[in-house]
C-alpha cells in the first residue's frame, strides 16, 4: 500500500488486530473507582491490583511532562508481575506495553520493555500468549531494521501459533503475513512471495474467497509482485480485491481507496497511463468523499500530476517542476511516489544537459530507497544503476567501478531470490531486473575496454548464478591431493546438489517435488565437504581465498575462448506478446595472457529468426520417439546460412593463430551446430578449428586436463530395447541400436574395458541407475525426445520433464513425474543422479541436446541435467537422427577413441569420415552435424 496516513496523536493506538501492523489492544485507560469500591481494593500482588497500577502508569504518561514518571511506574508494575506466578498476565502485559510504545514510534522504550520481558520466568512457561509477544517483538525488530532479529522472532511466533492455535488458524495466517511483508521490506521479496502465496492458498481454502483477510493477503501479495517487477501478475490480484471491497464496503471506503491506488500503480508500471489515470482519479474521488484528516486528496493529486508528466500529457515546464520538486522531500507523501518523481526529474535534467541536478535527483531516489527498503532492494538497485549510467557519460572509469559493485550485489541478491522463489514467474522476474542492469553494463564495456575484464567475470557468473560457496569448493578441488578421491567426491557432491537445488527452485519444482533437492540438503553437502577439507588439510586462508584463475591464464597460445552472452531490455509488460524492447548478443573472446575483447553481434533474433529456430527443431528421421507428422528434411546449409557471418566472422581479429575454439553458448545458441558453420569460401568451422563446446564458463577450469579416453574402466551400454508394456506397444523398435552397442562393446573389450550390456527388458530405470553411477563410460542407444509447448508439449510443465530418454518397457505413458518403474528417464530425474564417475555419457538418441531457453543456466533440458549430475562430458543430438546412420557414426567415434585420439579429436575425425563418405548412412550433414559434445 502506498498511502500515507499521519498519526493523529502521540498515544493513539488502532484497536483492530488484523488492520494494524502490531498486535496491540487500544491504549489502556485508568478506571476511576466508585466509592463502594474504594474500601475493597485487591491484594497488592493480585492480577487486579497490578492491572490498576499499569493503567495508572499509562494515564500518568499521557499527562504533560509526566511521561518519565509514568514510565518508571509502568516498569515497576511489570517487574512486580514478572516476580509473581501470574505467567499469562505477565506475558500479555509486557507484550501490550512493548506494542504500545512501538505503535507510537517510541522504539527505545519498546526495546527496553521487550528485552526485559523476554528474560522473565513467565516466558519460559507453557503460555500461549508468548506467540503474541514474539510477533510484537518481531515488528519492533523490523522497525529497527534488524533483519536477523525480525526473522528469528517471527519464526518463533509462527511456531508457537502453529502449536497453540493450529496450522490453519487465523492467528498463524496473520503471523505468516507479517513475516512475508517483513522480509519483503528487507529485500527478500521472492521468499516473501513464496510465504504469502502458501498463506493465501490456506486462507482461500479455510476462510473462502469472500473473507476480508483473504483480500488483505491478496493485496499484500500484489504489493510484493509489483516490487519485484511483475505488475501484470499484481494487477490480477488488485482488480479482484478492488471489486470485492467495493461490493463489501461500498464505493467510498478507505480500503477501496487503497485498492484503487494499488491498481493505478500496476497500470502505471505497465505504462498504461490512461488506465492509471482513471484509477488514480477514483482514488481522489473517494478521498474527497471521506473528508478524513491528512492529505489523501493531495497524495492523489500528486499521483495524477506525476502520471501526466511521465506520459507526456503534461509538459515538464516551470510550474510543473515547481509542484513536483518539493514532493521528493515531503514526509506526508509515499516514498515510492517520491522515488518515481525523483527519477522523472533526473531524466528531465539529464535531457537538458544539467548533469548536476540530474545526479542530485538520482541521489535523492537512492537515499529514499535505501532508508525505506534497505540496500538490497530493486528500487535501491535501480537508483544505483541510474547513477552509474549518468556517470558513464562523463566519467566511465567511475561508472565501471559502480557497475562492478552493483553487479556483485545484484548477483548475490538474485541468487537468493531464485533459490527461495520455488516459482518460475518470481525467479524470472527477479532475473529480468538483473537483465536491465547487464544490458547497461554491456553498453559501458562495449565503449570502454578497461571495463571488459570485470564484465567478462560477470558474464561467467550470471548464466548459473555462481555464488561464493560453489567457487570456494572449486578452489578447494584445485588444492587437494589429486589422488584423494573421497574428498574430491564430497566436493563434487556439494557443487552438484547446490546446482540441482538452484535449478529446481528456479523452475518452480522444488516445493511440490518430494524428490527434489532441498536447501538444507545442499547446505549439508557443502558443510560436509568443507569439514572434510578442514580436517584433512591445513591450507593457509590466503591460499584458499585466492580467486579462481582467469580464462586468459588457463588457455594455451593456440586456444581461444568464445563466451556468448545475451542481454535483454524488457518492456514494462514482460508478459505481453512482444515483451522485449531490445536484445543484444555479445561475444567475449579471450586469448592467452591477453585482456578479453568484447564484440556486439546485434539482435540474436536477426541471426536466428523464429522461422529458422522452428526448422532447426523439426529436422526429423527415424530415431525420434515422438511423431510430429511428415515433414521434409531441410537443407542444413540453407538453414544455417549466415550464422558464420553473424557469429564468427566479427570475431576474426581475435582468433588469429588459434586452432582450438572453446565455445560457451547462451540461450538459443545451444541449438547451433557450430562445426557445420561455413565461411564465405565454403570452409566449415570444423575445418579450421577443433571446436569444443562448454556448457558453462566454469567448464574451462577442467578443459586443460587430459582429454584422452581412459584405457580401462567399466562401460555400460544399452540398446536393442523392448519398449512394449503389456498391451501398450510403446515406441518403434530400433534394430540398429543393438548392432550399435554390440559393435561398441567389441571395441571397448579390446581396449581392456569391463562391459555390461543392457538389452530387451533389462534397461529399466532402477537397473540403469545402479550401474551407471559406477561406470566410466555409458552409452544409451534408444529413443529420445524434447517437446516444448510450441511443439505440442504439455503446457506449464518444466522443460526438464519434457526432456526424456526412453528405456525398457516404457509403453505409451507420459507420466512426467518421479517413477523408477515407468521406463522413462526424464531430465529432472537424471539431474538427481550422481554421474561424477562418468568420463563420457553418450545419449545416442534424438533431440537429447535440445532444451528451453532459460534465464538460469542458459538452457533447460538434458544438457542441464547431465551437467548438474556431474558427468565430465556428454555426446548428444541436436535433432532427430537416422537409426542406421547414427549407429555407424557412433561406432566410428569409438574406433577413433580406441586408436588414441582425444575426445574432441575423435568426434572431429568421425565427422570428417562421415563427410568423406567413409561411414555408411552418415554422410548427410543431417546425421554427422547433429552430434555435439558438451564438456562440463
Amino acid at each position: 500500500m502506498s498511502i500515507v496516513r499521519k498519526s493523529l496523536g502521540l498515544m493513539q493506538v488502532v484497536a483492530s488486530v488484523l488492520a494494524t501492523s502490531v498486535v496491540a489492544p487500544p491504549l489502556p485507560t485508568a478506571q476511576a473507582q466508585t466509592p463502594g469500591q474504594a474500601g475493597q481494593q485487591a491484594p497488592a500482588g493480585s492480577e487486579e491490583a497490578l492491572k490498576v497500577r499499569i493503567d495508572a502508569a499509562y494515564k500518568l504518561m499521557m499527562e504533560v511532562a509526566r511521561f518519565d514518571d509514568g514510565y518508571v511506574q509502568l516498569r515497576a508494575a511489570l517487574l512486580d508481575a514478572a516476580r509473581s506466578d501470574l505467567y499469562e498476565f505477565t506475558v500479555e502485559s509486557y507484550s501490550n506495553a512493548g506494542a504500545t510504545f512501538l505503535n507510537n514510534q517510541i522504539l527505545d522504550n519498546a526495546e527496553e520493555i521487550f528485552a526485559e520481558g523476554l528474560k522473565t520466568r513467565a516466558m519460559q512457561q507453557d503460555v500461549a500468549k508468548r506467540a503474541d509477544f514474539y510477533l510484537n517483538y518481531a515488528m519492533l525488530k523490523q522497525a529497527e531494521k534488524d533483519y536477523q532479529g525480525f526473522v528469528s522472532m517471527c519464526a518463533t511466533a509462527t511456531n508457537l501459533y502453529a502449536h497453540y492455535q493450529g496450522t490453519e488458524s487465523l492467528e498463524l495466517m496473520y503471523a505468516n503475513d507479517v513475516l512475508a511483508t517483513g522480509i519483503a521490506a528487507f529485500g527478500q521479496i521472492a521468499a516473501a512471495i513464496n510465504v504469502d502465496q502458501r498463506n493465501l492458498e490456506i486462507a482461500e481454502r479455510v476462510l473462502g474467497q469472500d473473507d476480508r483477510f483473504t483480500w488483505k493477503l491478496q493485496n499484500n501479495l500484489a504489493d510484493m509482485l509489483r516490487q519485484i517487477g511483475a505488475p501484470a501478475r499484481a494487477l490480477q490480484y488488485d482488480l479482484n480485491v478492488l471489486e470485492k471491497r467495493i461490493g463489501y464496503y461500498g464505493p467510498n471506503h478507505f480500503n477501496v481507496l487503497v485498492s484503487a491506488n494499488n491498481t493505478a500503480q500496476d497500470y502505471l508500471d505497465l505504462a498504461k497511463y490512461d488506465e492509471a489515470l482513471r484509477y488514480f482519479q477514483q482514488d481522489r474521488d473517494i478521498a474527497v468523499v471521506l473528508k478524513q484528516e491528512g492529505n489523501l486528496i493531495e497524495q492523489a493529486d500528486a499521483w495524477l500530476l506525476y502520471t501526466r508528466a511521465l506520459s507526456g500529457a503534461q509538459p515538464l515546464d516551470a510550474p510543473t517542476l515547481a509542484r513536483l520538486l518539493p514532493l521528493t522531500n515531503h514526509a506526508s507523501y509515499p516514498e515510492i511516489l517520491a522515488i518515481k518523481i525523483a527519477n522523472l526529474l533526473a531524466a528531465h535534467f539529464a535531457a537538458m544537459g544539467d548533469t548536476e541536478n540530474s545526479m542530485n535527483q538520482l541521489d535523492r531516489a537512492y537515499s529514499i530507497a535505501g532508508s525505506t527498503y534497505g540496500s538490497v532492494h530493486p528500487l535501491t538497485f535501480a537508483a544505483r544503476q541510474a547513477m552509474a549510467n549518468l556517470k558513464a557519460k562523463t566519467n566511465p572509469e567511475a561508472a565501471a567501478t559502480d557497475f562492478a559493485a552493483l553487479n556483485h550485489d545484484m548477483l548475490r541478491w538474485n541468487w537468493f531470490q531464485v533459490s527461495t522463489a520455488a516459482n518460475p514467474v518470481v525467479a524470472e522476474a527477479s532475473r529480468a531486473l538483473a537483465d536491465d542492469m547487464l544490458y547497461d553494463y554491456a553498453r559501458l564495456a562495449k565503449n570502454n575496454a578497461s571495463a571488459v575484464p570485470a564484465f567478462a567475470e560477470a558474464v561467467r557468473r550470471w548464466p548459473t548464478l555462481e555464488n561464493d560457496k560453489r567457487d570456494q569448493l572449486r578452489r578447494l578441488s584445485r588444492l587437494i591431493d589429486p589422488n584423494d578421491m573421497e574428498t574430491r567426491h564430497l566436493i563434487q557432491a556439494g557443487i552438484r546438489l547446490s546446482l540441482a537445488y538452484q535449478e529446481a527452485a528456479s523452475s518452480g519444482d522444488s516445493a511440490d517435488d518430494p524428490g527434489a533437492v532441498q536447501p538444507d540438503q545442499a547446505q549439508a553437502a557443502y558443510e560436509k565437504a568443507i569439514t572434510r577439507v578442514t580436517t584433512k588439510y591445513s591450507f593457509d586462508q590466503s591460499v584458499v581465498d585466492k580467486p579462481l584463475p582467469m580464462a586468459n591464464t588457463l588457455l594455451k597460445p593456440n586456444e581461444a575462448l568464445i563466451d556468448y552472452f545475451i542481454t535483454r531490455k524488457w518492456r514494462a509488460d514482460r508478459e505481453s506478446a512482444d515483451p522485449l524492447e531490445d536484445e543484444r548478443l555479445y561475444a567475449i573472446v579471450t586469448r592467452k595472457d591477453q585482456q578479453p575483447s568484447l564484440y556486439d553481434l546485434g539482435d540474436p533474433h536477426r541471426l536466428i529468426p523464429a522461422a529458422r529456430e522452428t526448422r532447426m527443431a523439426n529436422l526429423r528421421s527415424t530415431r525420434s520417439a515422438q511423431e510430429r507428422g511428415a515433414v521434409t528434411l531441410v537443407d542444413l546449409n540453407a538453414t544455417f546460412t549466415g550464422l558464420y557471418a553473424g557469429l564468427i566472422a566479427p570475431l576474426e581479429p581475435s582468433l588469429g593463430g588459434a586452432d582450438t575454439l572453446f565455445v560457451v553458448p547462451d540461450g538459443k545458441l545451444f541449438s547451433v551446430p557450430f562445426p557445420l558453420l561455413q565461411d564465405s569460401k565454403g570452409a566449415s568451422l570444423d575445418d579450421r578449428f577443433l571446436v569444443r563446446m562448454l556448457t558453462r564458463p566454469e567448464s574451462l577450469l577442467k578443459a586443460g586436463v587430459d582429454q584422452s579416453f581412459p584405457k580401462s574402466g567399466k562401460a555400460l551400454l544399452a540398446g536393442g530395447l523392448a519398449y512394449a508394456r503389456g498391451a501398450e506397444k510403446g515406441a518403434e523398435p530400433l534394430p540398429g541400436t543393438r548392432k550399435e552397442v554390440d559393435a561398441i562393446a567389441s571395441i571397448l573389450r579390446g581396449d581392456h574395458y569391463s562391459v555390461e550390456t543392457l538389452t530387451g527388458t533389462a534397461a529399466g530405470e532402477r537397473a540403469l541407475r545402479k550401474d551407471i553411477e559406477q561406470a566410466t563410460v555409458a552409452h544409451l542407444a534408444t529413443h529420445g525426445a524434447y517437446r516444448d509447448e510450441k511443439e505440442g508439449g504439455v503446457g506449464a510443465v518444466n522443460a526438464l520433464w519434457q526432456s526424456e530418454v526412453v528405456l525398457s518397457q516404457s509403453g505409451n505413458r507420459q507420466s512426467m513425474k518421479r517413477d523408477d518403474d515407468d521406463g522413462r528417464l526424464y531430465g529432472m530425474e537424471l539431474m538427481m543422479w550422481d554421474l561424477s564417475n562418468l568420463d563420457l555419457l553418450v545419449l545416442s538418441a534424438c533431440e537429447t541436446a535440445r532444451g528451453q531457453e532459460t534465464f538460469v543456466g542458459g538452457l533447460r533440458g538434458l544438457p542441464t541435467a547431465i551437467n548438474i549430475a556431474g558427468a565430465k562430458r556428454s555426446l548428444l543430438a541436436l535433432w532427430p537422427v537416422d537409426d542406421a546412420g547414427t549407429a555407424a557414426f557412433m561406432v566410428s567415434f569409438y574406433g577413433h577413441l580406441a586408436a588414441g585420439r582425444t575426445y574432441p579429436e575423435a568426434l572431429r575425425q568421425a565427422r570428417r569420415d562421415a563427410r568423406g563418405g567413409k561411414i555408411s548412412g552418415a554422410q548427410d550433414p543431417r546425421e554427422w552435424a547433429a552430434f555435439v559434445m558438451f564438456e562440463n
